[in-house]
């Protein structure tokens, strides 16, 4: 067989093993050169029969390790967690849900409020909101930190807030440059806006003390590169001056009597009871009836 094929006899024993490996060629002690030929076609389906029965092995074998690893990954979560605090973060998509978020974050705050007031300032008609805000936090025991720009507080009506809002267990700074409008509650709760250029997309609320804690350290920084609010020597001395009829004034508007019922009980006109409501909050340094009663409650001139 070597010699008609033109090999040698090496390399006709090596054909023969590879036809063998192959089907084509099956052992056959009784033929002299001990094979005997197999029918291509029949030897082919029978390869790849085998090569299929050896893909799916590799197929269910694989099925198994990947069971194996899912199995591992859920009976031990914290695998993961080991290397990384849990950070949850709520989108509130709408100024309205980030304030509900808000007003239900504060009622719940349990040691300290800190928070960041770039840009304009707020809305003159709110100012008597965060005095009871700021009041109801007061009563809490909560400490509150505020900082605000420079230039927001030169504004008169938030300059005499700033005054009023700086009390015990209330700081108020300012500073030259604040990075972005943020409010942390606690350690474990932060609410940043989505966009630091425009509030009116919403914000985020971000869960997770380790991230809230590099946040408080971006406050602190900014915090000790701001000034205390001071508060005016003659602010604090302007209602030691007023007369009588000036503190029952401003007792009786505290209490939420009307205008006309004051002025019956002063037997004043309701135009000489305006103008002295008027000249009040002008000399007291505020805009509104209810901030002359905080402004006056804090001077213990209420009890």
């Amino acid at each position: 067989m070597a010699a008609e094929a033109g090999c040698s006899l090496a390399e006709a024993e090596h054909a023969c093993e590879r036809l063998n490996s192959t089907g084509l060629l099956a052992p056959s002690p009784g033929a002299p050169c001990g094979f005997v030929t197999v029918d291509p076609e029949a030897a082919l389906t029978r390869l790849f029969s085998a090569e299929e029965r050896l893909v799916t092995a590799h197929l269910q074998h694989v099925a198994r390790i990947r069971t194996a690893i899912s199995s591992l990954v859920h009976g031990f979560p914290d695998l993961r967690d080991e290397r990384r605090e849990a950070v949850e973060v709520e989108t509130l998509e709408t100024p309205a849900l980030v304030n509900a978020f808000l007003d239900d974050a504060g009622s719940m705050v349990r040691t300290r409020l800190r928070a960041m007031h770039p840009g304009g300032p707020p809305p003159e008609e709110l100012i008597d909101d965060m005095l009871l805000r700021d009041k109801e936090m007061e009563g809490r025991g909560i400490a509150v930190d505020g900082l605000y720009q420079r230039r927001t507080a030169a504004i008169p009506y938030m300059a005499a807030y700033l005054v009023d809002a700086a009390r015990p267990g209330k700081e108020v700074r300012v500073a030259e440059y604040l990075p972005l409008r943020m409010i942390l509650f606690d350690d474990e709760l932060a609410v940043l806006p989505i966009n630091p250029e425009d509030s009116s997309q919403g914000a985020f609320a971000i869960h997770g003390k380790e991230l809230v804690a590099s946040l408080h350290a971006l406050y602190d920084y900014c915090w000790h590169n701001a000034t205390p609010v001071q508060q005016a020597p003659e602010q604090q001395a302007v209602a030691l001056g007023l007369d009588s009829q000036e503190l029952v004034v401003v007792k009786l508007l505290a209490d939420g009597v009307k205008d006309e019922a004051i002025a019956r009980q002063l037997g004043i006109s309701p135009r000489t009871f305006s103008r002295i409501v008027s000249g009040l909050l002008e000399r007291l340094g505020v805009k509104t009836r209810f901030q002359a009663a905080m402004r006056i409650a804090e001077l213990g001139l209420l009890g």
